[in-house]
């Protein structure tokens, strides 16, 4: 929760200053990133679009998300154009074609690239690589959220430690919706 949960928050709040009249499009809403931010911006009153695997459409509506875009059927920049923001979790091809759904003067925060100043010219956008940095206030803000039921984790499956092993297999299988959790004592998730 600290790391995803401080990404999502550093991204929308700080760099992008999320605001209730605007579109966002989240690259990677089932993800750790993604389902904190998909959460978020809801929260914050924004129209939300994400991509996700066609299994996990269902689960990021779930989430909040307006829209949710099958990357592996649909190409996102033929779904949506004029957003706002786009958060990047994926980068590659994804972060390149992000370029064009924005409107000039829109922004795009990426967990993986560094700004494409070419890309950034030829539409009129800002370009932020985002390296998340956990302070007391951010845990400060995102334990407030986390508090009043704004953000919620979703623990997919719980692992003994026994099965430490098996937990990594599962976390490499693609199939993870959330975390997964290996307690080394008998814990109570929120």
């Amino acid at each position: 929760m600290p790391l995803t949960g401080v990404s999502a928050l550093q991204a929308l709040i700080e760099h992008i200053k999320l605001t209730s009249d605007q579109k966002i499009l989240i690259h990677g809403g089932a993800g750790g990133i993604g389902t904190m931010a998909v959460q978020l911006a809801k929260h914050l009153g924004a129209y939300v679009a994400t991509t996700a695997k066609a299994s996990d459409v269902a689960y990021v509506k779930e989430l909040g998300a307006d829209e949710a875009i099958d990357y592996e059927n649909q190409r996102f920049e033929e779904v949506v154009s004029q957003y706002d923001a786009v958060f990047d979790t994926v980068g590659g091809d994804t972060y390149q074609r992000s370029f064009s759904v924005l409107k000039k003067g829109g922004i795009i925060v990426s967990m993986l690239e560094q700004p494409n100043k070419e890309l950034m010219k030829q539409y009129g956008v800002t370009a932020i690589s985002q390296f998340t940095q956990i302070t007391t206030e951010r845990l400060l803000k995102l334990a407030e959220l986390v508090d009043q039921g704004v953000l919620k984790v979703n623990v997919d499956k719980t692992f003994s430690l026994d099965q430490a092993g098996e937990a990594l297999a599962y976390l490499r299988s693609g199939k993870v919706r959330g975390k997964v959790a290996v307690p080394l004592k008998k814990t109570r998730f929120i």
